[in-house]
């Protein structure tokens, strides 16, 4: 199996830019750490929400320009509806709220840690990768981006439980469906008149970036549940935080994706993390008690080619490896990365 390589569709250098990618639901393009895009949804209605916040900068800088420019006002917005609680998707929060002072935050409880502080994030799993490889001056990298891009505290109105519903108005519901997994609070959110469900990165394929495994930080068996329970929804569009790779040609590329495109890619998720999980079986059920930093280079040469995994001198795939412990854990009991 291949990779096909997507490409976000903003950029830092754009001007603001709320696009409409389904019949009232605009998406916007936020530039944030070293290149990346997290991309954020307004969903219009007589009580306007708006599906993440970005980083701290992201509401002043890219979120409210692009809607004054298409004519929907972020003071509008009434809800503030968090897919989970990573600092790419909830540090505009407090930004939010100034800027639309009526809205309410909505997140599950199993992430509420995250927006209490940001030593939730820097010394919880944004940092699982640095000390995984023990890489110089990465748990101090990881310090100084992560608080440079969180506004915390910042507080929940409610905590949103799964077949929740909310009311946008004008018949117009959001629907929320638990989808744990990237994180053990990941939501989506499903808009019932347009078929389209809002996963933030609960749903991955083969990753926000080419040549690596999806980003699996907490429950490699929940996010596995996850995939098989979001393809029986019978969803008409999948509308994810970031550019997804995939396997084939079919599933499309970028963070939309309609139609038999969004079927095939929950196909290609399924797979990718079938994958990784017979090929982390064998390789334990071969030498049990086998220590991570072996398993680790066995599962990346073992997946190197059928995922087209980028291999480093170290025989690793660096920005793959929360995710490779995450599937140790499940399989051997081992602890968190210390």
């Amino acid at each position: 199996m291949t990779a096909s390589t997507t490409q976000p569709t903003g950029s830092a250098s754009s001007a603001p830019r709320a696009e409409e990618v389904l019949s009232g639901v605009f998406q916007i393009a936020c530039p944030f750490g070293e290149g990346s895009i997290v991309y954020v949804y307004y969903l219009d209605g007589d009580q306007p929400a708006l599906v993440d916040t970005g980083v701290k900068a992201s509401p002043t800088e890219v979120i409210e320009p692009a809607l004054r420019a298409a004519g929907k006002p972020l003071a509008n917005v009434r809800y503030i509806l968090n897919t989970h609680g990573h600092w790419d998707h909830m540090g505009g929060n407090e930004a939010t709220r100034r800027l639309a002072p009526q809205a309410r935050v909505y997140l599950h409880e199993n992430d509420k840690h995250l927006m209490e502080s940001a030593d939730a994030h820097v010394k919880g799993y944004s940092s699982y990768a640095a000390r995984l490889l023990r890489t110089p001056g990465g748990l101090e990298a990881v310090d100084k981006l992560q608080r440079a891009s969180i506004e915390a505290p910042t507080p929940v109105d409610e905590w949103v439980a799964e077949g929740q519903t909310i009311s946008l108005g004008g018949g117009r519901r959001v629907r929320a469906v638990r989808t744990p997994g990237h994180s053990r609070g990941s939501t989506s959110y499903f808009l019932e008149d347009q078929g389209a469900l809002f996963t933030g990165d609960a749903i991955q394929g083969l990753g926000s970036r080419p040549r690596q495994l999806p980003l699996v930080f907490d429950d490699s068996q929940s996010y596995r549940a996850s995939i098989l329970k979001v393809s029986e929804l019978g969803i008409e569009a999948l509308c994810m935080g970031h550019a997804m790779a995939s396997f084939s040609p079919e599933a499309g590329s970028g963070p939309v994706r309609r139609g038999h495109e969004a079927q095939a890619f929950l196909k290609d998720s399924g797979e990718g993390a079938k994958a990784v999980e017979e090929a982390a079986r064998s390789i334990l059920a071969g030498a049990p008690g086998l220590d991570f930093d072996t398993f680790a280079r066995q599962l990346v040469a073992r997946l190197a080619e059928s995922l087209s995994l980028e291999v480093d001198g170290n025989g690793l795939n660096p920005r793959s490896m929360a995710t490779i412990h995450a599937y140790y854990r499940e399989l051997t009991g081992a602890p968190l990365p210390a």
